[in-house]
């Protein structure tokens, strides 16, 4: 995988974070991780097609994403009712969104599928034949794991 369509995926992902949660997020470190994939208690996937295909991941725990859903429409949030997975999907599309704008302003044909939400414990998301790079993004109200999997052309 290349690192030049990987880096607008972590720099969008913190910038869109850093923006609607007005707080500082720290960038781990860039891991490939083998698969599958463990999901965390939510994770939202947008799938990749063009240039290139696979799929962006965006796990966190489920006390991150009431806490970052609430925070984003200024109320508590108890549970991953409608209006929190509806935040947590805009989300994930605001923040592959930047990156795909990037890449294709660089040539690249990209395309997003709108996000998947996936909610619950123990699952496991398969990433077939695709190398994943892993970064974590430590915000205010948790832990955000960026994963990207994908091929180019």
């Amino acid at each position: 995988m290349r690192f030049d369509y990987v880096q607008p995926f972590i720099s969008s992902a913190q910038e869109i974070l850093e923006s609607v949660l007005s707080g500082q997020i720290a960038a781990g470190r860039v891991q490939l991780s083998p698969a599958p994939l463990s999901g965390s208690a939510v994770t939202a996937v947008v799938g990749l097609t063009g240039d290139g295909e696979g799929r962006v991941l965006y796990e966190m725990s489920r006390d991150t994403a009431l806490a970052i859903a609430g925070h984003m429409n200024e109320e508590p949030m108890v549970e991953l009712g409608t209006l929190a997975r509806a935040t947590l999907s805009e989300l994930a599309s605001m923040m592959t969104g930047r990156a795909i704008s990037r890449l294709n302003d660089k040539g690249h044909h990209l395309r997003v599928s709108p996000p998947t939400l996936i909610a619950g414990d123990n699952v496991s998301i398969s990433n077939v034949e695709l190398e994943t790079l892993v970064v974590p993004l430590e915000t205010m109200h948790g832990e955000v794991i960026v994963n990207i999997a994908m091929t180019t052309v």
